[in-house]
């Protein structure tokens, strides 16, 4: 019986110019700094380019985004929604239409809805937006000697909501420590944590994850027993404190062992470093010669000596080709399935970018699917003011010591990772470890959204000839 009315009811609506909207699950996941799509339409299946198409959150009145009369009209908008919604029409014909929210905040969660009106009837479906935000890789540092051990810091920010930090022991055991989270003006969560270790350990980690999610991002420290190894200088200021009760004689000696306690950091730390520094030149040695495909190149991308890509403010006329992608993007005419491979970009000071690798069979008419690992993208970029980020295969915020204005790529096939190190200062920006398959292409994607043209951005001839020789 119930069925049957539904029937009745759906025959009624469909005889009398009525409809249903339909609008995404109840839920719609969405990751700060990422764009959400919100999609919505009318069954049965309905034109609405002469209807008002109102996206909203929480009430009706509060407008996300506004379509009337054919238009988009965008004072119609809440403030902190201008300039960040973009109203997809191609299939308004049809009765669908879908929302770009770009550029996603702590501040977007909630209830939202799109509603559709005729002069005869009106609908509206509703569902809930929720953020979270993966931050910044933990950055451990050794602070100094307190208590007889040694206190470990570790650092990362950036994350949504608050995330659960645990230190953990070379089996993986839990250890008990001190830890504190701010907010900052975004809402997104600094986090710090600190440790104190009394003996040699071997390797400790800092992992950070949010809660309900199992991916956790981490960062490990080895602690030497060589650290703890008791110093002289200890036990000749105690002795003649014993002996004279000199105060400042004790004292003095306490300093020489902090130096030369913070001397052993030093030393680890400049360890670090070269390190590092032996990476990058390990990876020049294979330096490959890379040229930009211009075919692949979308219509606003200027790629001209086949190693110089530009963002136009105007689209150029170009042949259609299915290699050509529809998000501003360009790749490689050389492809890589073995061996290992390197290339610098200099990306100058632009503002928006990503670059690094994509399989050769990534869907290039797509344009909302995000740079993640799942979709066959392995990348690292900037999308706004000193806001690094990569995917693994959610986003991972990073802070390289300095902003990187040339950055080398290192894929490395067989090993399954590929490398970003910053040319400027010589280090090791970030590591993404996947198991590759099919033909791999070099990736540049190049955006702005200014009224004007884009600086360039080049890829480099690589020297590698003084690494050859240092390893001679």
């Amino acid at each position: 019986m119930a069925f049957m009315f539904i029937l009745v009811l759906s025959f009624y609506k469909l005889v009398s110019g009525q409809w249903q909207v339909k609008g995404p699950d109840k839920f719609v996941q969405a990751l700060v700094g990422e764009d959400a799509v919100f999609s919505c339409s009318l069954f049965p299946e309905t034109s609405a380019k002469a209807m008002e198409v109102r996206f909203f959150k929480n009430q009706l009145h509060a407008v996300v985004h506004l379509y009337r009369d054919g238009k988009d009209l965008e004072p119609m908008q809440m403030p902190q929604y201008q300039g960040r919604t973009e109203l997809v029409k191609d299939f308004i014909a049809w009765g669908i239409v879908s929302l770009r929210l770009k550029n996603i905040t702590p501040s977007d969660i909630g209830l939202y809805g799109c509603w559709f009106s005729s002069p005869i009837y009106d609908e509206e479906a509703t569902w809930e937006l929720q953020v979270s935000g993966w931050g910044s890789v933990p950055l451990i540092s050794m602070v100094g000697y307190v208590d007889g051990g040694i206190q470990l810091l570790c650092l990362s920010s950036g994350w949504f909501p608050q995330p659960i930090v645990k230190w953990k022991g070379p089996q993986g055991q839990h250890l008990s420590s001190d830890s504190r989270a701010n907010a900052d003006e975004y809402s997104l969560f600094d986090v710090e944590t600190s440790l104190i270790i009394q003996e040699s350990t071997g390797s400790i980690s800092c992992s950070i994850h949010l809660a309900e999610q199992s991916h956790e991002v981490e960062s490990k420290v080895l602690i030497r027993e060589t650290f703890f190894q008791p110093s002289p200088w200890r036990l000749a200021s105690i002795l003649l404190g014993l002996v004279c009760g000199d105060l400042c004689a004790v004292i003095m000696g306490m300093t020489i062992v902090f130096f030369k306690s913070k001397g052993k950091i030093q030393t680890e730390l400049d360890r670090s470093k070269i390190h590092k520094q032996a990476e990058l030149r390990e990876a020049r040695k294979h330096a490959v010669e890379v040229t930009l495909d211009p075919e692949t190149a979308h219509p606003q991308l200027c790629a001209s000596d086949l190693k110089t890509v530009t963002h136009r403010r105007t689209a150029q006329e170009v042949p259609y080709s299915e290699k050509r992608f529809a998000r501003k993007s360009v790749v490689a005419s050389q492809g890589f399935q073995a061996g290992k491979h390197y290339w610098e970009v200099d990306v100058g000071y632009n503002k928006w970018w990503y670059m690094g690798v994509c399989r050769d069979d990534v869907d290039r008419k797509e344009t909302y699917a995000t740079l993640s690992p799942n979709n066959g993208y392995w990348v690292f970029g900037l999308t706004r003011k000193y806001l690094y980020s990569t995917f693994n295969p959610h986003v991972i915020t990073l802070n390289p010591r300095t902003p990187p204005t040339r950055v080398g790529v290192f894929l490395d096939c067989e090993g399954g990772t590929i490398y970003f190190f910053n040319v400027n200062d010589q280090s090791l920006i970030f590591r993404l470890t996947c198991q590759f398959e099919g033909l791999l292409r070099p990736y540049i994607q190049h955006e702005i959204y200014v009224e004007k043209n884009g600086t360039p951005i080049f890829l480099c001839p690589v020297s590698w000839g003084s690494e050859r020789e240092d390893s001679a």
